[in-house]
């Protein structure tokens, strides 16, 4: 594939994600997916995150926060990383220092798991 066509599905890709997700009502009737949540029977600590963004999609943000509450934080470093990425690729930022992206990513695998863990300890994990 021509590097400028793979540029220009990278650059698409948020906006088709958000279309796949608008054209396909979230539902709890679908087909598991997750590896973790078909081996053991239980939500693993992003289960539910694809229904709660396709909600927050819609705007039904009280429905996306019950099926994840970090569906917030999730969304904006979405976003975020994806204009860094272009950003970056189009040569108008420098790399982010190799600091700042584990303490980014070492907070947010903290959080998916407190949240997890309450969650489970209240018996509120989203169906599987």
């Amino acid at each position: 594939m021509p590097a400028i066509w793979r540029d220009r599905l990278i650059y698409a890709a948020p906006f088709i994600a958000v279309a796949g997700m608008l054209a396909v009502a979230p539902s709890d009737d679908g087909p598991t997916v997750c590896p973790i949540a078909l081996c053991t029977g239980n939500a693993c600590p992003g289960c539910g995150m694809t229904r709660a963004i396709s909600w927050l999609i819609r705007g039904d943000f009280a429905t996306a926060f019950t099926y994840h509450p970090l569906v917030p934080l999730i969304s904006v470093q979405l976003v975020g990383g994806w204009i860094w990425f272009v950003l970056r690729r189009t040569g108008k930022v420098a790399p982010m220092r190799q600091r700042t992206l584990n303490a980014v990513l070492i907070v947010t695998g903290v959080a998916l798991l407190a949240v997890w863990v309450t969650r489970w300890a209240l018996g509120t994990l989203p169906p599987v």
